[in-house]
């Protein structure tokens, strides 16, 4: 009797969660950028959004970088990459600059040579168009890096290669070396394509694909490597969520449920956000661009600004939105 109650107590909680209301934000359009893309990378840093690489609507791999201007909503390219064309890449920024680089490009993965797992990463500094090779990247585990600044150090957390990863590397800035923090058994399951955010000096990460379509979502102290389970994602598990984060929430947008098969499945047309401080998820409603998947996102002054990526059809998304906090 008592397990027959606490599984009904159980399901009504559950369905509790799944009926919360939807909090209402407000959203409003920006300008279209000029060269729609998916698979892109975005950041913000001092007053202004970037967004790099990607591809377009007929496959073509790009390695072009544009500023986004908030005071006159308008993008322009301002430079090129030295390096490869290439999708899924990192981009973070410090005070001063932009770290680009890694990534994949077009190869098979089965070539010795080139390897489509791009190694180089690119220290870019905004204020003279400058671009320094760094020291680059010790293994081909570079695509959709979930990264964090902390201090010096760069930490990209389960960039993958051509199988799923767990591993979590560090580039520290003022040595210019690679480094690994070592499995200790306590870390979440090795995944494709995660999510993940820094809100109020804590980090964040979660959901992502391997054998399952993940819900789960951690807060890591990276400095240790400490993990600590926080409240699951409502809804069904996802992976290429764009994301980004304010002073109180970190935000998802859009994504895929996969189903058996690459491009299988369903793709969310929903955005929900982290309250971190309360260690809940609420839903923001559905994207007005409709479905996507591979799309940016950037905060700028608090703002969180998303877009672009492509619909379960391919078809590319030009529109960009601003929540304003």
């Amino acid at each position: 009797m008592r397990k027959t109650i606490y599984i009904v107590l159980c399901l009504f909680l559950m369905a509790c969660q799944s009926e919360r209301p939807e909090i209402k934000v407000a959203l409003h359009s920006c300008a279209v950028m000029p060269v729609p893309r998916a698979s892109a990378a975005a950041c913000s840093l001092n007053g202004k959004g970037y967004i790099f690489g990607g591809r377009t609507q007929d496959g073509t791999y790009l390695n072009d970088l544009w500023q986004y201007d908030p005071s006159t909503d308008s993008w322009t390219q301002i430079d090129t990459l030295p390096g490869s064309p290439r999708v899924k890449p990192l981009m973070i920024a410090d005070d001063e600059a932009l770290y680009i680089g890694l990534g994949f490009s077009k190869g098979k993965v089965y070539d010795k040579a080139p390897s489509p797992y791009l190694k180089d990463l690119w220290r870019y500094t905004p204020s003279n168009g400058k671009w320094q090779a760094l020291k680059p990247c010790p293994n081909t585990k570079t695509i959709s890096p979930v990264p964090y600044m902390e201090g010096n150090k760069i930490y990209l957390l389960y960039s993958t290669g051509w199988s799923y990863s767990d591993e979590i590397k560090y580039y520290d800035l003022e040595k210019n070396r690679w480094d690994s923090i070592m499995e200790d058994g306590h870390r979440a399951a090795a995944r494709f394509a995660a999510a993940g955010g820094q809100c109020g000096g804590r980090s964040f990460f979660g959901t992502g694909l391997n054998k399952y379509n993940l819900r789960e979502w951690h807060e890591v102290d990276l400095g240790s490597n400490t993990w600590i389970e926080r409240t699951s994602i409502p809804g069904k598990g996802r992976n290429l969520c764009a994301y980004s984060a304010t002073d109180r929430y970190i935000y998802l947008f859009g994504g895929r449920h996969f189903a058996g098969e690459y491009t299988g499945g369903e793709v969310f047309d929903e955005y929900m956000r982290y309250n971190v401080a309360d260690d809940q998820w609420e839903r923001c409603g559905a994207m007005p661009c409709g479905r996507g998947e591979n799309m940016i996102a950037f905060t700028i002054d608090n703002q969180v600004y998303f877009g672009l990526g492509e619909d379960e059809q391919g078809r590319m998304i030009t529109d960009v939105y601003c929540i304003e906090n």
